[in-house]
């Protein structure tokens, strides 16, 4: 019995019930060939020819089941080209920021939620050598003179007060990393970009096979919470995936350090 649970468990027999019903089959329709043909007195040669056409279908009924099984293991372990209708859907960001392995980009309007609720994760895997880079919108130019559409731009988000948030989540995250460690100040810069976003995204671990990009586009007068989110992966589209690293990466060198800001 313990040989038969092991040899169950190597064909992946147990994990996939088609696989077992296929041999299964193969096994018994085999048998009743091979009895059925030497009953009948027939010739050895042609119980032989019809035993190795049963084993040839067989074989091809089992190979199909096991392109089905592998089709849903990588179904099951790919992150990207997954659609989620409303934030609800997503997995938890903390568990999110918790599997990357090398890098997190944010590039968000006002942070709000990970300000509020991610920075103790952020700072903790920061010791960890996961490098983040935190951008948010700027309520003001590189040379200080206020942004002027932030006033649209919050009507947008629902936000009638977004210069008021956006300034507030600014100095909050500016005092909170002067407090951080050093090491930990390495691995997590944060900037304010003064252009219109027409997205949020987090790019996950972009230079490793798992990477993966989470776009939630922004949409008039839709709330956040109610707005669609995809993951598109290297795998699932590669000019998509290079084609977001690269603009938003490119955004990010735009981007004015928080140390810079003249708030």
């Amino acid at each position: 019995m313990a040989m038969l649970t092991r040899f169950m468990t190597a064909a992946g027999l147990r994990r996939y019930p088609d696989v077992l019903t296929g041999w299964l089959l193969a096994l018994l329709v085999t048998v009743l060939e091979v009895v059925s043909g030497f009953a009948r007195d027939r010739e050895w040669i042609d119980v032989l020819f019809s035993t190795t056409v049963v084993l040839l279908l067989g074989l091809i009924a089992l190979a199909t089941a096991d392109i089905r099984s592998k089709q849903r293991t990588v179904l099951d372990s790919t992150r990207g080209g997954r659609l989620f209708s409303g934030r609800a859907q997503l997995p938890d960001l903390n568990q999110q920021f918790e599997a990357a392995q090398r890098t997190v980009e944010v590039y968000g309007l006002q942070l709000g939620h990970i300000v509020h609720h991610m920075l103790p994760t952020i700072a903790d895997r920061a010791l960890s050598d996961c490098h983040f880079r935190l951008a948010l919108l700027s309520p003001v130019q590189a040379n200080g003179d206020p942004v002027p559409w932030i006033a649209e731009m919050g009507a947008v988000h629902g936000l009638p007060n977004l210069n008021d948030v956006l300034r507030a989540n600014l100095i909050q995250l500016r005092h909170w990393h002067a407090g951080l460690t050093a090491k930990q100040q390495r691995n997590i810069e944060i900037r304010a970009y003064p252009v219109i976003p027409t997205a949020s995204v987090i790019l996950f671990d972009v230079k490793r096979h798992s990477g993966f990009a989470h776009v939630e586009p922004v949409l008039h007068t839709i709330a956040p919470v109610e707005r669609p989110t995809f993951w598109v992966s290297e795998r699932d589209d590669f000019k998509l995936f290079h084609l977001l690293v690269d603009r938003y990466q490119a955004l990010w060198g735009q981007s004015i350090p928080l140390r810079d800001l003249a708030l």
